[in-house]
């Protein structure tokens, strides 16, 4: 059964929630979601796999962690947590953003990281597509000047953010989504310039990542996302990659039976402490 805590830090509080023991796999949302983004993985692998431990925490400014009032660097956030749990090197699954996380965390710390997964990933510090850009900004500021339902109902009705969204015939998986959108503790709630980037850019340093890395994409995700994918699997060394068919953004939601077997796959050498040859499904 999942346990639910808030680690208190001298500027934040951060909420997260564990199940298991042994090898931590930690789950890191992206942006407009929080820690129950992953419920079908942390389900999947907290009760039907052994030697896990399943760690999922809301990122500063999201769901039950406290908003940034100053700047901030959400790969120290992840390394306090990790402290805070005496976690052994940890296999970081990331979303979007926190794949960009899980990315700048394994560069800074490479010690503490096993093995990365990296879904759909964003890059801090990458140029992004000026129309991206100015789409991201027009929601900060909507939420500013119109309230944060117009905002939220304003960017779901966009069509150019339609890639973030499950299609319609996939109703269950759309409808966890939009509840994640519409939670206001998930939209906007500080400005992204608080959030402080790595000083180098990750990107110029892909071939430093010395850890297995498995790096998933759906093939209706937006193309500067899939471009973004394809240069990490070119890029890391010990990268592969697995692309979900008549998916967008969230493959992981979309097609979760799917994505578990492909992560319980790619994990399966990676054993609680060493010691053990095989995963076991209970």
């Amino acid at each position: 059964m999942a346990e639910q805590h808030h680690l208190e830090l001298p500027d934040a509080r951060l909420f997260y929630r564990t199940n298991g023991s042994g090898q931590p796999l930690i789950f890191i949302h992206g942006n407009f979601n929080n820690h129950h983004i992953w419920e079908e993985q942390a389900d999947f692998f907290g009760r039907s796999v052994q030697v896990v431990q399943v760690i999922r925490y809301d990122l500063r400014g999201y769901g039950g962690s406290s908003t940034p009032v100053s700047s901030f660097s959400h790969v120290h956030d992840l390394k306090c947590l990790i402290e805070h749990l005496h976690l052994d090197p940890a296999v970081l699954i990331g979303s979007s953003m926190g794949g960009g996380i899980a990315l700048d965390f394994a560069l800074a710390y490479p010690e503490r990281v096993r093995a990365l997964v990296l879904v759909a990933p964003s890059l801090t510090n990458q140029r992004y597509p000026w129309k991206m850009l100015w789409k991201g900004v027009s929601n900060f500021y909507q939420l500013r000047f119109r309230g944060s339902r117009s905002a939220i109902e304003a960017f779901i009705q966009d069509d150019y953010w339609s890639y973030f969204f499950p299609s319609p015939h996939r109703r269950a998986a759309r409808e966890k989504v939009l509840r994640n959108v519409r939670n206001p503790d998930n939209f906007c709630r500080f400005s992204p310039r608080l959030a402080l980037p790595p000083r180098i850019s990750s990107m110029q340093r892909l071939n430093e990542i010395q850890v297995p890395t498995l790096i998933v994409a759906g093939d209706g995700d937006h193309p500067f996302n899939l471009k973004t994918a394809g240069h990490l699997s070119k890029l890391i060394p010990q990268a592969s990659g697995a692309m979900f068919h008549d998916c967008g953004h969230l493959p992981f939601i979309e097609q979760p039976d799917k994505f578990n077997q492909t992560l319980l796959a790619f994990i399966q050498p990676m054993l609680s402490g060493g010691r053990q040859h095989s995963l076991q499904t209970r």
